[in-house]
């Protein structure tokens, strides 16, 4: 199932992508009109209270570069629904097992989601293609660059482990922390929504545009379950994925801790070891969030990780 929501040339497209028991929502930009395609291909995953439209901007840019960006919103969040056996979202989207929201099993539906994307659709004109009822082929060439932020770098590293084809991974400020940093970390985030749970999720919204049109929602069992399942053993975690997948290559655009960035110093010298100090690329001055922090500086570090 595949619609479209254009209101100007720049515009992204919206797309669905229906699995067993869950409905995605997406996001496409294309390369402007006059700008020639790179062939290139980058799939974005957000963190936590996040939505695919946060990155409205960078994925802009880098569509303006001549690549296919597309932006899941992941399970919990967004326009994503879980549905029931005839495909229709739940009432409740709060009515599933929270271990829907173990990393593994969201890492093996987003695997499959990218998997199901649709080939590049330039304009609005829908993409025609043999062997999908809806008109869309059933793959496309070339696998994507993927780009992790918080969580979904998370989710990213699993879906690899799931099957999902990358060209390589970067991933925006991991929560790369000890057993006990990462309980601290859950515990306030908790603590910072509070009683109106609800209200602070769904207010968790950027203030640009496309946000604001289509404003990031998440599931409170969502981000309860996700900060309270989430792996703190980075470490251990690393090694066994790196066994797994050691000619992958795995970039790191980290904030700095000193400012709300979630990789403390120590943590740095594990990823620099693990991956190469030059894959590890600190942004002094910068949180957790350098893509909306500093959108020029973000994109300055990713255009050179991708090339």
């Amino acid at each position: 199932m595949h619609e479209q929501v254009r209101t100007g040339s720049s515009d992204p497209i919206r797309l669905e992508i229906l699995l067993p028991g869950i409905r995605f929502s997406a996001w496409r930009w294309s390369p402007p009109a006059g700008i020639e395609s790179a062939g290139r291909r980058l799939a974005i995953l957000h963190g936590v209270t996040s939505s695919s439209l946060a990155f409205d901007g960078v994925a802009r840019a880098i569509a303006g570069d001549g690549w296919t960006v597309d932006a899941l919103d992941l399970p919990g969040h967004a326009g994503t629904r879980w549905t029931d056996d005839a495909g229709e979202p739940l009432a409740d989207q709060d009515a599933v097992d929270r271990s829907v929201y173990d990393l593994a099993h969201v890492g093996a539906l987003v695997a499959a989601a990218v998997r199901a994307l649709p080939g590049p659709v330039r304009g609005d004109a829908r993409h025609g293609g043999e062997g999908d009822p809806d008109g869309y082929p059933a793959s496309q060439p070339g696998s994507p660059v993927v780009l992790g932020h918080s969580w979904g770098a998370g989710v990213a590293v699993m879906a690899v482990d799931a099957g999902m084809a990358t060209d390589r991974l970067v991933l925006e400020d991991p929560p790369f922390l000890t057993p006990d940093q990462g309980a601290e970390m859950a515990d306030g985030f908790r603590s910072e929504l509070g009683a109106g749970f609800d209200e602070a999720v769904a207010g968790r919204v950027g203030d640009d545009e496309m946000q604001a049109r289509d404003p990031a929602h998440t599931s409170p069992l969502a981000a309860d379950a996700i900060t309270r399942g989430a792996p703190w053993d980075p470490v251990g975690l690393l090694a066994g994925w790196r066994a797994r997948h050691p000619d992958l290559r795995v970039d790191v655009i980290a904030g700095d801790a000193s400012v709300g960035g979630l990789i403390p110093a120590d943590m740095l010298r594990v990823l620099r070891a693990a991956l190469g100090t030059e894959r590890v690329h600190e942004l002094p001055g910068l949180g957790h969030s350098p893509h909306r922090e500093d959108p020029a500086r973000f994109l300055e570090v990713l255009r050179r990780v991708i090339e």
